[in-house]
């Protein structure tokens, strides 16, 4: 398994997260909510398949882990928002272990 510092950790969560927002907001997205269950013979779009591959990592995550990703990076919220559910040493280290267990789950690779 590949080890990543924990500024590499934030740039990858960062790079796929943005994709993962902008993503959200087209409306092709909501379209295709079904096609994993569909028989259709059409190919996936790869920018579709990938935003899937993203919210599959996000789901594999603890709660805090991804309230944290998805406050952050996703919904962008205020600065300071995680003041009122975490300690500063708790809300690091979740969101160390967040980045690393969206990454590697992101990567196909097993996480301890």
């Amino acid at each position: 398994m590949s080890q990543y510092t924990f500024d590499e950790l934030a740039i990858l969560t960062a790079y796929h997260l943005k994709f993962y927002r902008q993503h959200l907001k087209k409306i092709a997205f909501s379209n295709h909510e079904g096609w994993l269950v569909s028989e259709s013979t059409q190919p996936i779009p790869f920018e579709l398949a990938y935003a899937y591959s993203i919210q599959s990592a996000l789901e594999q995550l603890t709660e805090d882990e991804q309230r944290i990703l998805i406050y952050e990076y996703v919904e962008n919220r205020p600065k300071n928002w995680w003041m009122e559910y975490f300690s500063k040493t708790t809300y690091y280290r979740i969101k160390h272990h967040a980045f690393s267990g969206f990454i590697h789950c992101l990567h196909e690779e097993k996480v301890v």
